[in-house]
């Protein structure tokens, strides 16, 4: 089956039975795990035939790196439409990235943990998020772009794999682990802490 080239769908009908594979595939990892859900599992939960997924995913980890895509448009769509005037003090653009950071980890949170496990169990899943992951650092690195005069870090794009690395490290701490934190609070400090990293 691995073999059949799978299809895209066009018409809303398959448009749909798409869609609810891939529901019934974050709902199942988000709780059993990726490991522990089969596709028989994922196509009977979500009402289709087997030959069916196979129609729209050549298997399990193809239908996953599509979820972890996924989770990222939705992460980082605010941040693509954040307006940022010019005269927008930087302070104030770290503080946006992070509260959205916050907000896209709350969405489907238990399959983000799910991503977040995989990618330290295996090099394999990892890079399945890395490559989704390059694309917010370069986001947060033009976003720092127009403050280059001001800043004492040279590299951008280090400066934003660095920023992004320990502003999931700590929303992960929150939102996964769901830790009675005062969230107003960690974003102050959190920013602050960049800030002081920046300039």
């Amino acid at each position: 089956m691995g073999d059949k080239e799978t299809r895209i769908p066009q018409q809303k009908r398959s448009i749909e039975k798409k869609q609810k594979i891939k529901n019934a595939a974050v709902k199942l990892m988000s709780s059993k795990g990726y490991f522990s859900t089969s596709s028989n599992e994922i196509a009977k939960e979500a009402g289709v035939s087997i030959g069916t997924f196979y129609s729209y995913f050549k298997d399990k980890k193809t239908l996953y790196t599509e979820l972890v895509e996924d989770v990222y448009v939705t992460v980082t769509g605010p941040l693509k439409d954040l307006e940022i005037p010019e005269d927008m003090p930087l302070e104030e653009v770290v503080r946006a990235y992070i509260t959205m950071v916050f907000k896209g980890h709350e969405v489907e949170s238990d399959f983000q943990r799910e991503i977040a496990s995989l990618s330290e169990q295996s090099d394999e899943f990892r890079q399945i998020e890395m490559d989704c992951k390059g694309d917010v650092i370069k986001m947060f690195a033009g976003m720092l772009e127009p403050y280059s005069a001001y800043l004492k870090v040279k590299d951008l794009n280090t400066a934003s794999y660095l920023i992004l690395t320990s502003t999931e490290a700590v929303v992960h701490d929150v939102v996964f682990h769901r830790k009675k934190k005062n969230k107003k609070a960690v974003i102050d400090e959190l920013t602050a802490m960049i800030c002081n990293y920046l300039f």
